[in-house]
């Protein structure tokens, strides 16, 4: 279903690529979505994972978009933390989800009993498979994501951008 349909009222996991494609002004349902949690229409929930999976990806999306790195930023930062310390735009960011109106839920210790249930189950990487447990464990069974691995999960509702 579309990120449109998430009903008035629902709580709703937000995954980071969500976050990013919002972001980055890629999908103008993304910023609607994170607009209906800022007026309170929808609860969007995030994880730590998502959080830090945001922050990294916007680190290294920011040092590629200013010629701060090559073809492998992780590397490059790594090897010069003088270049990390150039880098401003991805920490606001960040600071700006943390201040929003989207609830952020730490990770548990039986979140990761459930995750290697869902990696076996559905072939889920570590960072879904945990974000998806911690979301289940606060009983939140809608996944806003534009990731296909989800669509197959009982139980889930998947709601995605459909204007990538």
């Amino acid at each position: 279903m579309s990120l449109e349909a998430i009903p008035a009222g629902a709580r709703v996991l937000v995954d980071a690529n969500i976050l990013i494609y919002a972001k980055r002004g890629i999908s103008a349902q993304c910023r609607r979505l994170l607009e209906r949690c800022a007026q309170h229409e929808v609860s969007g929930v995030l994880t730590t994972i998502a959080v830090a999976e945001f922050c990294h990806r916007r680190m290294m999306q920011e040092a590629q978009g200013r010629g701060l790195s090559g073809s492998n930023p992780a590397k490059a930062l790594a090897q010069n933390p003088g270049l990390v310390r150039q880098l401003t735009q991805y920490p606001q960011e960040v600071e700006d989800i943390l201040s929003g109106d989207l609830l952020v839920l730490g990770i548990a210790t039986r979140d990761f009993s459930k995750a290697a249930e869902l990696q076996r189950t559905h072939g889920l990487l570590t960072n879904e498979s945990l974000n998806l447990a911690a979301g289940l464990r606060t009983g939140v069974n809608r996944l806003a994501t534009a990731d296909p691995q989800f669509d197959s999960i009982p139980g889930i509702t998947v709601f995605k951008p459909d204007d990538l």
